[in-house]
């Protein structure tokens, strides 16, 4: 079965231990990757292997995202723009990272480079690594879960519909800066 179509087994222990030896299949070295989430709580995977990532900044979903912008917050704009599959944060930054199917990078289109929205993956002769928090991290502070892979059934967002998003999403945005009032002190 491919990852994406794997429907993650009961009980909760049993689906997290699956969804961690479905990322530890992106590491570089298992040991090293099991002792990088024990501290400092984030692994460096190999994106490409099991999936690639979309990197979004919080701006791109919503204008008004920023590091401050809670995890309630951000919670519910996915739900809002109806993205599934696993995803990420990291508010320092602050980007949320979308996990899509393995060579996705491959055929991302690039024009939303400009905006820093970028497919990480490992097509030749560019390999990414991510770093990648624990999955017990579903919180800030540091990189955290918005929605794990053992939560859901649908680890993969589907990067067309996601592509799609995003794209308006941006075109949209001066639209919306042409729309608001300026007021000028």
């Amino acid at each position: 079965m491919t990852p994406d179509s794997y429907v993650l087994p009961r009980p909760e222990r049993e689906r997290r231990a699956a969804a961690y030896e479905w990322l530890l299949t992106a590491a570089p070295d298992r040991q090293t990757a099991i002792s990088e989430w024990r501290s400092p709580g984030v692994a460096l995977l190999t994106a490409g292997v099991e999936w690639d990532a979309v990197r979004v900044p919080y701006d791109v979903l919503h204008p008004g995202f920023d590091r401050a912008t809670t995890l309630q917050e951000l919670v519910q704009r996915l739900g809002e723009l109806k993205v599934g599959g696993s995803a990420f944060c990291d508010p320092y930054r602050p980007f949320m990272y979308l996990l899509v199917p393995p060579r996705t990078d491959k055929d991302w289109p690039r024009d939303l480079a400009s905006a820093r929205v970028e497919c990480l993956g490992g097509t030749q002769p560019y390999v990414h690594h991510v770093g990648v928090p624990r999955l017990e991290s579903v919180a800030p502070p540091g990189p955290f879960w918005l929605t794990p892979p053992d939560v859901i059934p649908q680890r993969h967002a589907d990067p067309e519909h996601l592509y799609t998003l995003l794209h308006a999403l941006l075109h949209a945005a001066p639209q919306q800066q042409a729309d608001t009032p300026q007021v000028i002190a």
